[in-house]
C-alpha cells in the first residue's frame, strides 16, 4: 500500500536564518511529523524562496501535486496570496488542506477578507493556538472545522528547580525579536529606573534578531544602558539551556494580538516565570502570580514598577518557578501529535 505524503508549507527561515515565532512554529510542525514518520512520509516547502527564481514556482506546484495532504503554516503574504492558490490547487487534485494559525489575529483578518472566509469554511481544518480564538471562530463565524493546537517545542530539555540570586545577582532575560512593538523601549526605561534607584544587583540580557530599521536606534540605546546587554541570537538547540540560567523572563509586548508567544513557552520549558503585559490572550497562558505576573497593556510604568517591586520577592519567584515546571507539561509535543494524527487521518 502506497504511503501518504504530507507536505508542510510555510516560512522555515532557512535561507535568511530568520528565527521568530512563525519560523520556529513551522519547523516544529514539520519536525514533529518527521519524528512520527512511519505509515506516511513528510516533506516541506520553504515559501521564502518563492520570490527568488521563476523556476521555483514550477517546483512549488510540482511539489504540491505530488502530495496527498497539505499543511499550510501561514501569516502575512502567505495567507493573503498563497492560501487561496493552495485552496484551488487542492480542489483540483482533491487533496485536504489544513491551515495552522500563527498568532492570535485570524478573526481580525477574516473581518477584512470575506473571500478568504469562504475558503476557510471549505478546508479540512483550521488550527489556532488559543482557546479563545477557537471559541470566536466557532461561535462568531460558524466555522466548525476549528481545532485547538497548542504551541509546543521539540526538545528533551529537563527543567529543574534552582536557587535564586546566583552570585547575589538577579538575572533577567528578554528573548524575542528586537523590535519596538515587542517592548524593547520599555526595557530601556526599566534600565534607567533601576539606575536611578541605585539597584545594582540586577542584569538584563537581550536575545533575538534585531529588526532591520530599528538597528541604529537600538545600538544607540544599548550604549546608554547600565544593566542591559545585547547577547545576540540563540540557536534553537541553545534556547532552553541558556534561559534556564536566568531567574525571570521579561515580555513587555505591545502586540495585542499575540497568540501564545514562543518566548513565554520557552521560558516555561526552561523553568523560569514571566512578567508580561496583558496582551489579548495573556490570561490563558499566564496564571497570574503562579506561572508569572501580568501587567497592564501599553502601560510602561506599571510593567517597570511591577518588575522592580518583585525583584526582592524571592519567595514569590521560587513559588512561581515550581508552578512553571508543572505548567510546561501541557505544552508537550505529544498533545499536538494527538490532534494532528486524528485530524490528518494518519
Amino acid at each position: 500500500m502506497k504511503k501518504k505524503k504530507i507536505l508542510v508549507i510555510g516560512n522555515f527561515g532557512y535561507e535568511s536564518n530568520q528565527l521568530d515565532g512563525q519560523t520556529i512554529k513551522t519547523r516544529n510542525i514539520y519536525d514533529l511529523l518527521k519524528l512520527k514518520e512511519n505509515d506516511f512520509t513528510v516533506e516541506y516547502f520553504n515559501t521564502e524562496i518563492l520570490s527568488k527564481k521563476l523556476k521555483i514556482i514550477y517546483i512549488f506546484f510540482k511539489t504540491i501535486f505530488s502530495a496527498d495532504i497539505i499543511i499550510n503554516v501561514g501569516a502575512g503574504n502567505n495567507l493573503r496570496i498563497l492560501f487561496p492558490i493552495l485552496f484551488f490547487t487542492c480542489k483540483i487534485k482533491n487533496s485536504p488542506l489544513h491551515f495552522v494559525v500563527v498568532g492570535g489575529w485570524l478573526d481580525k483578518f477574516i473581518d477584512k477578507h470575506p473571500f478568504h472566509y469562504k475558503i476557510f469554511k471549505k478546508i479540512e481544518g483550521i488550527y489556532p493556538q488559543t482557546i479563545d480564538l477557537v471559541k470566536i471562530l466557532k461561535e462568531k463565524y460558524a466555522l466548525q472545522n476549528v481545532y485547538l493546537l497548542n504551541n509546543f517545542r521539540m526538545t528533551n530539555f529537563d527543567n529543574k528547580v534552582k536557587n535564586y540570586y546566583k552570585n547575589n545577582q538577579l538575572r533577567l532575560v528578554f528573548m524575542a525579536r528586537i523590535h519596538p512593538k515587542k517592548g524593547i523601549n520599555t526595557l530601556f526605561e526599566l534600565d534607567k529606573k533601576l539606575k536611578s534607584l541605585n539597584i545594582d544587583n540586577v542584569t538584563i540580557d537581550l536575545y533575538g534578531q534585531i529588526y532591520e530599521s530599528f538597528k541604529v536606534d537600538f545600538q544607540e540605546h544599548i550604549k546608554e544602558c547600565y544593566f542591559t546587554e545585547y547577547k545576540g541570537v540563540l540557536n534553537p538547540n541553545e534556547i532552553h539551556s541558556t534561559l534556564s540560567e536566568y531567574d525571570l523572563m521579561l515580555f513587555p509586548t505591545e502586540y495585542y494580538t499575540e497568540g501564545f508567544p514562543g518566548s513565554v513557552l520557552d521560558a516555561y520549558i526552561a523553568g523560569i516565570p514571566v512578567i508580561a503585559t496583558k496582551w489579548m490572550y495573556a490570561d490563558e497562558f499566564i496564571d497570574n502570580h503562579k506561572s508569572g505576573i501580568i501587567t497592564k497593556f501599553e502601560d510602561k510604568d506599571d510593567f517597570i514598577n511591577t518588575v522592580i517591586s518583585n525583584l526582592q520577592n524571592t519567595n514569590l519567584l521560587e513559588s512561581m518557578q515550581l508552578q512553571v515546571i508543572n505548567y510546561s507539561e501541557k505544552y508537550r509535543p505529544e498533545f499536538a501529535w494527538k490532534i494532528l494524527k486524528d485530524k490528518l487521518k494518519i
